[in-house]
């Protein structure tokens, strides 16, 4: 977003009724703002009313630049509580949203669509929100379902496609094997109907193919999987090649790496994320990214040298992940004290990190990983 959607000349026009400010949530600095406005999703938008801090707009995920003009003269009307009967239970449902209420969020936008009349400019958003907050209360069949009824009413690519690719997600989840392959075969659809129109993010088409794939590998067509996966790559590389910027272009080599080894041929991509390394030095996402795609290689010597390089520029949580691939890269290697010390470091300094910082998922990870290597250790 920040290469393709901020410098949009729609969003500059604005600069004069906002204050813009971009937060790296895993620099140590920013802790006391993320205790304040805790994240749960990359990227996160907040339209923050500057009169008492109170999040009036929480929006996760991606968003084109129409969108996220819309996102802030939302929030803006929401501070000054204009509009329909529906805007205003759209901005209630967008304040419990903000408060990360999302039970209630849900309840409160299916509200705002229910009093919404036809032709509302709020429908898109509303629909896109109301799926986003069930997903996030791990409602996952309810999440599914909304995604599906509400498919047809939306008008923008972007969002439906958002909403096919957050549903699908949901439908995967859903327990009950009946429910779950009504709702996946309802939804498949729809996600590649989604995949295939024009006016959509990149970001979003990659999660898309990423869904569709997961699908047919749940289904148990792993045919269909791996040739959903040379789509998405090939996708994927296209678009790095359009990209203007070395940085721009570094952005589709996490998904590329996850497209890649579904597809088994990891090493196709490889000279791209050498190529990363060299054209980022100060980043710590390209040998970061080299580090895993090494791993997967069996290339342990040159994953410990990726990961040591990315250490070396990383701060905060991020360090954690790192520190794992370093751990799992001497283990390979036959270096399990070493690996075992390195897990130490890494499950120490995630534990004196505050709270709202805490990369809890990789924190979990590290402590199995230093399990595991005890286990070994222990066995005859």
């Amino acid at each position: 977003m920040r290469a393709y959607v901020l410098p949009d000349p729609r969003l500059v026009k604005l600069a004069g009724r906002f204050v813009w400010l971009d937060i790296d949530t895993e620099k140590p600095r920013n802790a006391p703002f993320v205790e304040k406005f805790p994240i749960d999703a990359w990227p996160t938008l907040l339209v923050v009313n500057p009169a008492n801090e109170q999040v009036l707009l929480r929006w996760l995920g991606t968003a084109n630049a129409a969108q996220v003009e819309k996102l802030m003269l939302d929030g803006e009307r929401a501070m000054k509580a204009t509009g329909s009967e529906a805007d205003r239970a759209l901005a209630e449902a967008d304040r419990l949203a903000g408060e990360r209420d999302h039970f209630e969020a849900a309840k409160a936008y299916e509200h705002a669509l229910a009093k919404s009349g036809k032709g509302w400019s709020g429908t898109d958003r509303a629909t896109e929100s109301l799926v986003q907050a069930l997903g996030m209360g791990e409602e996952p069949e309810r999440c599914a379902e909304a995604a599906r009824s509400g498919f047809e009413r939306l008008t923008s690519p972007a969002t439906r496609a958002r909403v096919a690719a957050q549903g699908l997600s949901c439908a995967l989840g859903v327990e009950d094997p009946a429910r779950k392959q009504a709702l996946v075969a309802s939804l498949e659809p729809l996600a590649r109907k989604a995949a295939g129109a024009k006016g959509v993010l990149a970001d979003d088409r990659s999660w898309l193919y990423s869904t569709l794939a997961d699908a047919r590998d749940d289904a148990g067509d792993g045919a269909g999987a791996k040739k959903l996966a040379a789509e998405w790559l090939a996708f994927l590389e296209g678009e790095a090649k359009r990209a203007p910027t070395a940085l721009a272009r570094s952005a589709f080599d996490g998904p590329m790496i996850s497209a890649a080894k579904r597809l088994g041929d990891l090493g196709r991509i490889l000279p791209r994320l050498e190529a990363s390394a060299r054209e980022l030095p100060q980043e710590y996402v390209p040998p970061t990214n080299l580090a895993v795609a090494y791993l997967a290689l069996a290339r342990p010597a040159d994953a410990l040298a990726a990961s040591d390089r990315a250490l070396a520029l990383a701060s905060g949580p991020r360090r954690i992940r790192v520190y794992a691939l370093k751990a799992e890269s001497l283990a390979n290697l036959g270096r399990e004290d070493e690996a075992r010390a390195t897990l130490e470091k890494a499950i120490a300094e995630a534990e004196a990190m505050p709270e709202a910082t805490r990369p809890r998922g990789y924190l979990k990870r590290v402590k199995a990983m230093l399990q595991g290597l005890g286990e070994t250790a222990s066995a005859p």
